[in-house]
């Protein structure tokens, strides 16, 4: 096992762990999960690239994306991706190939905007998903 994977394995157990605490189940129910939706764990430091390439290739939107954050209420910060209708892209944000998923985050947050649409480049054709923030509680 490398540091990477004893890494993600721990943040999954931490939020499974958390799963069992009624208050934080009511928060994650506020802000739209419901039950049997993919929760994906991201670092921080991960390429929004890699993020949405690992949504697309093991699941589909819409996805909880679950960033750990020492400093949030929950020891997380949380995004909603879901897909986007035909002819939305016009109106989507563009990340960069070298964005990280934190980064993403903390920009929508800084711009008080908790629902975007955000294009990400790819290979093949950039692909526009709706994204938004749950709110901090801190």
């Amino acid at each position: 096992m490398t540091a990477r994977s004893r890494q993600d394995r721990s943040a999954t157990f931490d939020l499974a762990r958390r799963l069992r605490d009624p208050a934080f189940r009511a928060f994650m129910a506020r802000n739209g999960y419901q039950s049997g939706m993919t929760v994906v764990v991201a670092h921080d430091e991960e390429p929004v690239t890699e993020v949405f390439s690992r949504i697309l290739s093991e699941t589909k939107p819409p996805v909880v994306v679950a960033i750990p954050r020492p400093n949030a209420e929950f020891g997380f910060v949380f995004m909603t991706v879901g897909q986007t209708a035909y002819g939305e892209a016009d109106e989507a944000t563009s990340t960069g190939d070298t964005a990280s998923i934190g980064m993403l985050y903390d920009a929508m947050a800084a711009r008080q905007r908790r629902n975007s649409l955000v294009t990400v480049p790819n290979d093949w054709q950039p692909a526009t998903f709706r994204v938004e923030l749950a709110p901090s509680t801190t």
